[in-house]
């Protein structure tokens, strides 16, 4: 069942065991943080640890937005979900290039090696939904 806001929406493939999240807009610190919020409970209720997060009609981030995903939301994922590592592949615009153009937040981390890879998390970024899904269908082996 999909679960939409006017920021994102949420659906559940259950044929491939997958959470998808389109971002549809900038957001707030706050959206951020309600929408992933979000994005958590319908994981629990799924069980579910690969995440295509769809970030490309974003593109802003603060210093706050990121500290928040690496310090308190990420952390806190794979305990939520029994443990299990959770996977998050973050698609970005093709023609987005590191350190050029301003990055959603997930980016930012998939961009440091410290922060986007963790043994309870991976966050890899990708501009290719066919790729991203091929990797989330090896990582959740």
């Amino acid at each position: 069942m999909p679960a939409d806001t006017p920021s994102l929406t949420i659906t559940f493939r259950s044929d491939l065991n997958l959470l998808i999240v389109r971002w549809l807009r900038d957001v707030s610190t706050s959206e951020l943080q309600q929408g992933y919020t979000e994005v958590l409970q319908a994981a629990i209720r799924h069980q579910a640890s690969g995440w295509l997060v769809d970030s490309r009609r974003r593109s802003q981030s603060s210093t706050e937005m990121v500290d928040w995903l690496s310090q308190e939301y990420l952390p806190e994922l794979s305990p939520a979900l029994n443990n299990r590592p959770v996977y998050l592949a973050c698609l970005v615009a093709a023609t987005w290039q590191p350190g050029t153009a301003p990055a959603t937040p997930l980016a930012v981390l998939a961009q440091t090696s410290a922060m986007a890879s963790r043994k309870e998390y991976q966050v890899k970024l990708f501009s290719d939904e066919g790729a991203a899904t091929s990797w989330l269908g090896q990582a959740d082996k």
